[in-house]
């Protein structure tokens, strides 16, 4: 269900707080489909990143998100993950590079690519 883009802010804070690390070990972006290859990586890696996603009401909602976390808490853009934009704003933890490859393997293996 989508939620004011304050809101969304304020969950996702709390989050990371709760989480802990500093908020720039943290990543941002928006999608269109949280079903979509992005989530099902994630999901299928289980990666404990933290990964966390809100809906907004629109996709400039959801990029006022984005700024804000980017200018004002120092999040990095994930803008390669999923490439469109969308009302979907999510939020994960950088990830070592051993769980970086579990994820690149699992999408490998999503995609039919991998073994």
């Amino acid at each position: 269900m989508p939620i004011n883009h304050q809101e969304i802010i304020e969950e996702i804070e709390a989050q990371i707080r709760r989480l802990g690390g500093a908020f720039d070990e943290w990543i941002v972006g928006t999608a269109k489909d949280s079903r979509g290859p992005f989530f099902q990586r994630h999901r299928e890696a289980d990666l404990g990143d933290g990964l966390a996603y809100r809906e907004a009401y629109t996709t400039t909602a959801a990029e006022a998100v984005v700024e804000h976390l980017v200018t004002y808490r120092g999040l990095a853009i994930d803008r390669a993950a999923a490439p469109e934009p969308g009302k979907i704003v999510f939020v994960y933890r950088r990830t070592s590079p051993e769980s970086e490859h579990r994820l690149q393997v699992t999408g490998d293996r999503l995609q039919g690519t991998g073994s």
